[in-house]
């Protein structure tokens, strides 16, 4: 727990440090300017669950990978190696930190698209699921890239499939959404839609959502600290 508490403060001076803070903030800006410029005024709750989804995905796929490498090409895994400190706290470390990021965030894009103040007691808890989600599959794209060739190659196929839900979330293949549900950011899309609306999202399909994004965190977290296990001993050699 002390090593945890010692790498959290440190992730929050290298985000304070580094490009993150100010290109989050102007990502953040741009999505909200995309929303204010609508000509139907506020959007309808599906295009801003859209809108809010894009703000996390970007931060988890693309700030997040950039971060790692950068940390990579400055020796950050040399010194890891030779610490007390587990990868497991090292990722969870990182994971608690942009996943402010993209709370905070998240949380003015609802309020823009809303006009005024977001729900925190409906947004809070979703923009924090989604969030860590896309944060740790940020994690486990990095882990193993070597080079910069080699992320966006990853984060390639990996947005591509990630996208996919969309055509379900805004039902341009009515009835096929079974066939997409599999993807985690179809379960995000649900979330993010009931925190909304929560009228347009069953019960039993906002549980399914939660419960499923839960596994999905779980089984990438244990995924990205074997990577970045592995990638910390090949560092430190």
């Amino acid at each position: 727990m002390e090593g945890f508490a010692r790498l959290l403060r440190l992730e929050l001076t290298l985000l304070r440090r580094s490009f993150i803070l100010p290109a989050t903030l102007v990502s953040t800006a741009m999505i909200c300017g995309f929303v204010l410029l609508l000509p139907t005024g506020p959007p309808a709750p599906r295009v801003t669950a859209f809108f809010v989804f894009l703000d996390p995905a970007t931060i988890g796929l693309s700030f997040v990978g950039a971060m790692v490498l950068m940390e990579k090409a400055q020796g950050t895994l040399d010194a890891l190696a030779v610490t007390p400190d587990r990868p497991a706290a090292y990722v969870a470390a990182k994971g608690v930190s942009l996943t402010f990021l993209t709370i905070g965030s998240g949380l003015v894009v609802f309020g823009v698209a809303a006009r005024g103040m977001p729900d925190l007691l409906r947004q809070l808890p979703a923009l924090a699921l989604c969030g860590s989600a896309a944060v740790i599959m940020g994690l486990a794209c990095v882990a193993r890239a070597s080079s910069m060739t080699h992320l966006v190659m990853t984060l390639l196929w990996v947005s591509a499939a990630l996208y996919l839900p969309l055509l379900a979330h805004f039902a341009v293949v009515p009835g096929r959404a079974a066939l997409l549900a599999p993807i985690p950011s179809y379960a995000m899309l649900v979330v993010l839609t009931a925190a909304v609306e929560p009228d347009l999202v069953s019960v039993t399909g906002q549980l399914v959502a939660v419960a499923y994004l839960l596994v999905c965190l779980a089984l990438g977290f244990w995924w990205t600290v074997r990577a970045f296990r592995s990638s910390i001993v090949t560092e430190g050699r």
